[in-house]
């Protein structure tokens, strides 16, 4: 349990500049994770969910509270039994609540010179993970099924925030880039969205090796938006990152 949590945790974190920063992250049907006192808070995302799993994110920053105080008096506010782990140079802890599991991460930082410690606060709703597990597969199975045979769904992340759908998906396969291309505009197309501008990396920017021949491809659509890189790497592979965003307000019935 704990390390698909943290996969999912380390994906929700790599999403989290996707989302929009609302003030209401954690509603009264969910379990909710107390603040330290001191701290400056900032939301995540309202819900989103990553490879199934539903979550809400929040985090804060305390200026001259250690990693280690702050871990004390989180392990008092969240009770036992709790689970505790290292990740690099963070710190987690969790606990199980009714189909919940509550996780705190905990890392030091600097700030204006001087030390500070950083948190995120996790909830995820196990219960209807479990619950949707197989309709879940289906669907990404649905969506595999459009493209080209052999492609491998590494990530897929939903939210809804604020009256606006996002998509974010990573797919990877040993095809060539130009038939990913295709397969991709297509794609769009079914789903309404038009190719509208296409450009390279620039050489001015510092990348990975492995992006820095990448493509990327912007498209549009009513009430719709999408950005997708494609980018080959030296083993052959090919990976796809697709954001797409959907205004849901403004939407017909």
């Amino acid at each position: 349990m704990m390390a698909r949590l943290l996969h999912a945790f380390r994906s929700a974190l790599g999403f989290s500049g996707c989302l929009c920063i609302c003030a209401t992250v954690l509603a009264a049907d969910w379990p909710r994770i107390a603040m330290p006192p001191g701290v400056s808070a900032f939301a995540v995302g309202e819900q989103f969910t990553a490879n199934g799993l539903p979550m809400r994110v929040q985090g804060f920053v305390a200026r001259d509270q250690s990693v280690q105080a702050l871990a004390s008096w989180f392990r008092r506010s969240l009770g036992q039994p709790l689970v505790e782990n290292k990740l690099g140079s963070k710190l987690i802890l969790g606990r199980a609540e009714e189909g919940y599991y509550l996780s705190v991460q905990l890392e030091a930082l600097e700030v204006d010179g001087g030390a500070a410690s950083k948190g995120l606060l996790l909830v995820s709703d196990l219960a209807t993970l479990n619950r949707n597990r197989d309709a879940d597969a289906s669907s990404a199975q649905r969506w595999l099924g459009r493209w080209p045979s052999g492609t491998r769904l590494l990530s897929r992340m939903t939210s809804q925030d604020q009256g606006r759908a996002s998509l974010h998906v990573v797919l990877s396969n040993g095809h060539s880039e130009s038939l990913n291309r295709d397969a991709l505009i297509a794609i769009m197309k079914e789903d309404g969205l038009a190719l509208v501008r296409e450009s390279g990396t620039p050489t001015s920017m510092a990348l990975p090796a492995a992006l820095r021949n990448a493509r990327a491809l912007f498209f549009t659509g009513q009430r719709k938006q999408g950005i997708a890189t494609i980018a080959r790497d030296e083993q052959g592979q090919t990976t796809v990152v697709l954001n797409t965003t959907t205004d849901l307000e403004s939407a017909p019935p």
